[in-house]
């Protein structure tokens, strides 16, 4: 069992960095293996507008090196070309990336597999991908359908890592952290609501699309959603001078996610 709130590398790993349009605007995600194949999970709001437009004509990706960490593996999507799904009910969205062939004969169950690469895989990229930066022997953690957990399972009071890149933080000129590097938030699992959970994180523009990490109550970690939109603090005022009402939103420091399992269920529909 791992020691409690020790959030093992791999999970550090699965997190990427997402540029859309060099820096029009930035987003999270993380990769997912199902199916054979290998997906760029992320927030629908992060690729498409109210409209379930496309926000950009093209994708960085910004991958963490499990063999380097200060030597990303940097790839550019063509989303114009790329094969692209959306939920219109759940802010999810996802991007095929690859198809991979197993390097290994025995699927040994993840909480067993004592060894530093668990699943072995080569990855055949698809054709709108091309690489911007990848450095030799870079090696590269999807994250595992057997590693996560449904709304179903999950335990109000649980502790969660929130992981992502929050872009909006910081000043530019005087940088205060490496923004190409994930940030890890600590909370717990505050409630469920409807198809819903919610953390008592506080997200930050360039978190959405972020996977959670709880940590359950056999002592083990699964990713249990993504990161969705921060609730508002709402504050209003009105005067009686001139009859205007002025509202302000603030971050209440809770956080809306959508269950992984939706992410599974479009891949199953194939949502068009």
């Amino acid at each position: 069992m791992q020691t409690r709130n020790v959030l093992p590398n791999d999970n550090l790993y699965y997190s990427v960095l997402l540029s859309l349009d060099e820096g029009k605007s930035y987003g999270s995600g993380f990769r997912l293996k199902y199916n054979n194949c290998n997906y760029l999970t992320t927030a629908r709001h992060v690729l498409f507008d109210e409209n379930y437009k496309l926000r950009a004509t093209r994708l960085i990706m910004t991958c963490q090196n499990a063999n380097n960490n200060d030597e990303p593996v940097i790839l550019s999507i063509d989303l114009e070309k790329a094969y692209c799904k959306y939920d219109k009910i759940n802010d999810i969205a996802i991007i095929k990336l690859a198809e991979f062939k197993k390097l290994y004969s025995k699927e040994t169950p993840l909480k067993y597999e004592k060894k530093e690469q668990k699943r072995p895989t080569q990855l055949l990229w698809e054709s709108y991908l091309s690489e911007v930066s990848l450095p030799v022997n870079a090696r590269l953690v999807s994250l595992d359908k057997e590693a996560t957990r449904g709304l179903n399972e999950i335990k109000i009071g649980n502790d969660v890592f929130l992981m992502g890149y929050p872009t909006s933080l910081g000043m530019k000129i005087n940088e205060d952290f490496d923004s190409s590097k994930p940030l890890l938030r600590k909370g717990i699992i505050a409630g469920i609501h409807k198809n819903t959970f919610i953390i008592d994180c506080p997200t930050y523009f360039g978190n959405s699309g972020g996977p959670i990490v709880e940590y359950g109550e056999d002592g083990y970690y699964r990713i249990i959603g993504i990161v969705s939109k921060y609730i508002p603090f709402v504050t209003k005022w009105y005067s009686n001078r001139e009859h205007i009402t002025n509202t302000e939103l603030t971050n209440s420091g809770y956080t809306v996610c959508v269950p992984i399992q939706t992410v599974f269920d479009l891949i199953d529909k194939q949502i068009e």
